[in-house]
């Protein structure tokens, strides 16, 4: 049976999420987000990757990040930061801007913080959160733009994308759109209200609307589009992928995954290249190694049973490739995992 190869880079990367905190802003207000890494810090450091994003339940307002066009957001919009890249909301009417991080202290797991900010004027409600990632999926997070954002229309909704080239936009079909409607119908009743788990259940609803909204982005992307999203549609390219997710441990070559996918070997080299920027079997030897973390993280079997599972005939040969990657042997980096989960 195909893997479903989505599903297994996220189980393996172990993606998480949550709200982090609600916010009520009243015009004039302008909030700006620091650098990635200190708004990491306050959320989750362990983390070597995380996004955020932000649910406006009421009113409008302005979004800015970099030199992007300025975005306009109307109640019910979502809007995401894949890379966490610094970025400016505000008020219709112009204010100074309030940096994130002086105004929320360090979040509590079992409790929502709420943010107030603003001159009194119109009101603008926000669910503010974020998804991080215990590993970095290089291929996955690059392929994803600055800026998704999901806007609410009669009838349906339109994911839109900014990536630093020119912005582009599809509608959501129906069956989706009601999909996403329910999912965020369900995360704002469980934000603005204290009850019982509710932490865990705001944790697995951010996780199903981000995969969701990847999910539609990955299928607005057109055929000449490049990354690992597109080398998912792709037939040739796509097949290959779900091979060596479903038997990482058989001793691949490009001949014989060649010969799987019913492709020359030139041709699949080519177009697995072109999509992804990288060889089949280079591709194959950082997968590995994300598999390795998650099976040394879970402490599932020994250092030999893991070299086994993840392709490697021998500890040693396992070894020099894991420190090749990490910098530190298998064993040096379950024991500083294990030491950073305990913290």
């Amino acid at each position: 049976m195909d893997v479903d190869v989505l599903s297994d880079v996220l189980r393996a990367v172990r993606l998480s999420g949550s709200v982090f905190f609600t916010a009520e802003f009243s015009s004039p207000w302008s909030l700006e987000s620091p650098n990635p890494d200190l708004l990491a810090a306050i959320v989750l450091p362990e983390s070597e990757y995380v996004s955020f994003f932000h649910i406006l339940i009421e009113g409008e307002c302005l979004v800015g990040c970099g030199s992007h066009r300025t975005l306009v957001m109307e109640s019910g919009d979502i809007v995401v930061f894949p890379h966490g890249h610094p970025h400016t909301m505000r008020s219709l009417e112009e204010a100074c801007a309030t940096r994130l991080d002086h105004v929320l202290s360090h979040p509590h797991p079992d409790a929502v913080p709420r943010v107030s900010l603003g001159g009194g004027g119109r009101r603008a409600r926000f669910i503010c959160g974020y998804l991080n990632c215990s590993q970095r999926f290089a291929p996955l997070f690059d392929a994803l733009p600055v800026i998704l954002i999901v806007r609410r229309r009669t009838g349906y909704r339109t994911v839109e994308a900014l990536d630093g080239t020119r912005p582009r936009s599809a509608d959501v079909p129906r069956e989706s759109s009601t999909w996403l409607g329910t999912t965020l119908r369900f995360t704002i009743n469980e934000a603005t209200a204290a009850r019982p788990g509710n932490a865990a259940m705001l944790g697995r609803l951010t996780e199903l609307m981000f995969v969701e909204i990847v999910r539609e982005y990955m299928h607005q992307l057109h055929p000449g589009d490049r990354g690992w999203l597109a080398a998912l549609r792709d037939p040739c390219v796509g097949r290959a992928l779900r091979l060596l997710h479903e038997q990482p441990n058989r001793p691949w070559t490009v001949d014989r995954l060649a010969h799987e996918v019913a492709a020359s070997r030139s041709a699949l080299a080519q177009r697995f290249t072109t999509l992804l920027g990288e060889s089949p079997m280079r591709y194959l030897c950082g997968w590995r190694m994300h598999l390795a973390k998650q099976l040394l993280r879970d402490r599932a079997g020994n250092i030999q049973t893991i070299a086994e599972r993840v392709g490697y005939e021998s500890e040693p040969a396992f070894n020099r490739a894991f420190k090749k990657a990490t910098g530190r042997p298998p064993a040096a980096w379950r024991r500083m995992a294990a030491r950073a989960s305990a913290e």
